[in-house]
């Protein structure tokens, strides 16, 4: 899964990336540069898995996240066409805010940032329809298509001041939109940056709960995270863990910066996380749709899985770490024998019985 990290100049974009990565600030020079990182998706229960079944290697399922050019001031803007480009092959967008340095006005960057975003997919929405309306002329598409209906729908959104992802759409109007990857249309979380002192002030809970509100956003549901980038930079460079969790206490933070915003970015992509396991080889965490079947989740391991599905052996990863081993949960029928329709849950361990 791909996050781009975007935001107006100099609120901490870069600094937020190094933070989550792990990279060194130094190392970035050219502000105008495209940055990539992939990261490792910290799960515990992973960890466990590869304690009890002793294989040769355990893999996690990863993140890459891209820190792009720092944004305009707003509406009226293009984005240059590689930052454009990069957001939007993004699977979500991390919106990072300035709310730490002195005049800072983080709701007036948050609705620029948003104008922005909503004026780039405006430039591609009328581009579009613009074109629909020569294959109209000429007699190529019906004034009452369906795409013509839906992108003039969705150009009065954008002009008047909202976002595509409100729309409610039915199957085919979503694959339509689907390959023109609009910004305002991708899952997004908002990273408000703060001070220390605004951390010892006890006030994070205040400015997650503003920015995460529909008044503000202009989106129901979106998850958003106070951060110190700077201070979570820091921490992230201590290479010692019982270092980085002691100067964590010591602070107040709960968890640190990557497996927060992962966290998050997981619930507002939709994604749940299942495991293979069992062999010799290899424990691993592969992530998911919720709502996936057994043979789409065969897919994602290997086509060939999917293409000779015959069963999947499914555990709850809490009934196998209780039954100690595969062999007790399957003598005290724990292990569930299920079809390629059953819906995947968070947390299954799965077998894959299949011929090819």
């Amino acid at each position: 899964m791909k996050a781009g990290i975007t935001g107006l100049p100099y609120s901490g974009k870069t600094t937020l990336f190094c933070a989550v990565t792990g990279q060194k600030y130094e190392d970035f020079a050219h502000h105008r540069d495209i940055h990539i990182g992939t990261v490792k998706v910290p799960d515990s229960r992973l960890d466990i898995l590869f304690e009890m079944f002793g294989p040769k290697k355990q893999t996690h399922a990863t993140m890459e996240y891209f820190d792009v050019a720092g944004q305009g001031s707003g509406k009226g803007r293009e984005m240059e066409p590689k930052v454009l480009q990069t957001l939007k092959n993004a699977d979500s967008l991390i919106t990072i805010i300035d709310s730490y340095s002195d005049g800072a006005d983080p709701e007036h960057d948050f609705g620029a940032l948003m104008e922005e975003l909503a004026f780039n997919d405006l430039v591609v929405l009328t581009n579009r329809v613009e074109r629909l309306e020569k294959e109209i002329r000429s007699g190529e598409k019906d004034t009452g298509s369906v795409e013509k209906i839906l992108f003039d729908r969705c150009r009065a959104v954008l002009e008047n001041g909202g976002v595509l992802r409100n729309l409610d759409l039915n199957h085919e109007e979503d694959k339509l939109l689907r390959g023109f990857q609009f910004l305002t249309r991708k899952p997004l979380l908002v990273v408000v940056n703060i001070s220390e002192q605004i951390l010892s002030e006890g006030k994070v809970a205040e400015l997650e709960q503003r920015f995460s509100s529909p008044i503000m956003s202009g989106i129901s549901g979106v998850p958003c995270a106070a951060i110190c980038a700077e201070l979570e930079m820091e921490i992230a460079s201590l290479g010692n863990p019982d270092e980085r969790a002691e100067f964590l206490n010591s602070l107040g933070i709960a968890e640190p910066a990557l497996d927060r915003l992962i966290r998050l970015s997981y619930e507002s992509l939709g994604l749940i996380v299942f495991f293979t396991a069992g062999g010799t080889d290899e424990v691993r965490a592969w992530a998911v749709q919720k709502g996936s079947t057994a043979v789409e989740c065969a897919g994602i391991i290997h086509s060939d899985l999917a293409r000779g599905f015959i069963r999947a052996e499914t555990i709850a990863y809490n009934d196998l770490v209780a039954a100690g081993s595969l062999k007790t949960a399957r003598d005290q029928g724990l292990l569930r024998v299920e079809g390629k329709d059953y819906i995947v849950q968070d947390g299954d361990v799965l077998t894959i019985r299949f011929s090819v």
